[in-house]
């Protein structure tokens, strides 16, 4: 399976994504799938779904899609947004997935990069404002 035709499964699974479809992933991830984020690194199908299920708890109105990718012989970059209502307040996160797949067109590693502290951590009272600071005097150095 060419890495094109791999990373179309994967896009189809990941964007219609809900908590009662987690087990569609089983489809297209290897058992010992690798997983990291700012929050997580895990191996296997098993911790990749009880990371997205703590999103679902957490979030609502998940709404996931792919903006672009690029592919090459060892695999997929891919840029993409997500948005939710995290409290009750619009919540938004882009970043940018590095996905391999094996001989059988099964994801072997998905390691997202985003930016964690001004699209997460910012939205908390007490880090919030401080990071904020931080930040706005950096830029100004």
């Amino acid at each position: 399976m060419t890495p094109q035709t791999a990373f179309e499964n994967y896009r189809r699974a990941s964007e219609s994504l809900t908590v009662d479809r987690l087990d569609s992933l089983d489809g297209v991830l290897a058992p010992n799938v690798r997983f990291v984020d700012p929050f997580h690194e895990t191996v296997g199908i098993e911790p990749m779904k009880k990371a997205f299920r703590r999103l679902f708890d957490s979030a609502e109105n998940i709404k996931f899609e792919i903006i672009d990718n690029a592919c090459s012989e060892g695999g997929v970059y891919f840029h993409w947004r997500l948005t939710a209502l995290l409290s009750g307040k619009p919540w938004e996160v882009t970043g940018v997935t590095q996905a391999k797949f094996n001989a059988d067109g099964l994801v072997t590693e998905h390691v997202e990069y985003w930016d964690a502290a001004s699209q997460f951590y910012e939205r908390f009272p007490i880090i919030g404002p401080l990071l904020r600071f931080l930040r706005h005097r950096v830029a100004r150095s």
